[in-house]
This record gives structure tokens, sequence and C-alpha cells, in this order.
């Protein structure tokens, strides 16, 4: 089966297997905690010349999300070795071809370009669906970190809050207008 492939080629002795579930999550954010994994910079036993990564297993990667118009406007390319034979895909093309290729391609993007960098290819594991043929080993699932976002600047918060209180006050004046309209309404209907 092609994902026991090349499993004989690495120590599994002390690896954790690690699962992330790509269903919703936004692709370069969890390309980025694969990638940490995969180098093993989430341990305190890192150094860069050594390969103590854990293995990877990621499942769902045909729901994976992008942010803005990247489904349709990143491209990816590649050159046959003819001359004029650039090819290239969308993104929504290769999610429809295969999925997988997506997630495996950005994360082999952030590793370092070095000797380790095929011994950590062989750690990852991409399936498109919820299945996985690993259910034997001690899995640990992943859990992404909280994403941090930033207070507002101090200026554009200050303007935020002079529209919020504008516009509070144009309900408050709106309010008392509709009031006075509808006692004068009144004092007219009982003269």
């Amino acid at each position: 089966m092609k994902a026991l492939a090349g499993l004989r080629r690495i120590n599994l002795d002390g690896l954790r297997w690690r699962v992330f579930d790509a269903k919703g999550q936004v692709l370069g954010r969890l390309a980025s905690q694969i990638a940490v994994v995969l180098q093993g910079k989430d341990k305190p036993t890192y150094a860069p010349h050594v390969e103590n990564g854990d293995m990877c297993v990621v499942l769902n990667a045909k729901d994976i999300s992008v942010t803005g118009r990247k489904m349709t406007d990143k491209i990816y390319y590649w050159h046959t070795g003819y001359i004029g034979h650039l090819k290239e895909r969308r993104l929504k093309d290769q999610m429809e071809k295969d999925p997988t290729e997506v997630i495996r391609k950005a994360v082999m993007r952030m590793l370092p370009r070095n000797r380790l960098r095929d011994d950590r290819d062989r750690k990852l594991r991409i399936f498109s669906g919820n299945e996985h043929p690993f259910h034997d080993r001690p899995l640990e699932p992943f859990m992404m970190p909280r994403r941090q976002v930033r207070e507002m600047r101090p200026r554009a918060r200050r303007a935020l809050l002079r529209a919020q209180k504008k516009e509070q006050d144009r309900a408050a004046a709106a309010s008392t207008k509709d009031e006075e309209n509808a006692k004068n309404a009144k004092s007219e209907i009982t003269a």
C-alpha cells in the first residue's frame, strides 16, 4: 500500500504519531505547524543537523480552506523540460485532482533544503479523507494553537470609537425626534 511505503527506512523508535485534522484549517497556518513538528522544533532536543521530528498524519485534506481569492488566483507552475513547456494549474483544479499534493507542497516548501528533507518527507502522510491505515499506532491528535489576534492600533481604535459614538448619538437623536412627533400627533388628536 502506498501509505505504508518507505516506513522501513524510518527509525520509528521513540517517535510520536501526530494526527492533524485539516478540516476547515487555513492551508498556510496548518502547513507551518506540520513543518515545525516534522523538524522536531517543538522538542527540547532540537538540533538543526539531527533528524528527530515526529510522524505526521494529515486527515481530511480535501476540506482545507484558503483565505482571499487564492482558490482561483494561486497557480502552481512546473516545466516538462521541453522548450516552451511551462505548465500551470490553479489551486482549485489541483484540489479536484489531488488535494494531498497541495498540503505536501505547502509543507515541503517551508522546510529547509538540505539532506534531511527526504527523511522528513517520508514522515509526512497525507490522506484526502478520514480513513488511514495507522490504527495500530499510538496516535496523538494535534491541537492547533489559538491564533493571536493583535489589538487594534491606537489611532484606528479611537476612530472606531468615534464612529460608534456618532452612530449612538444619531440613534438617540432619531428616537427623541420620534417621541416628539408622537407627542405632537397625540396633542393634535386631543385638540
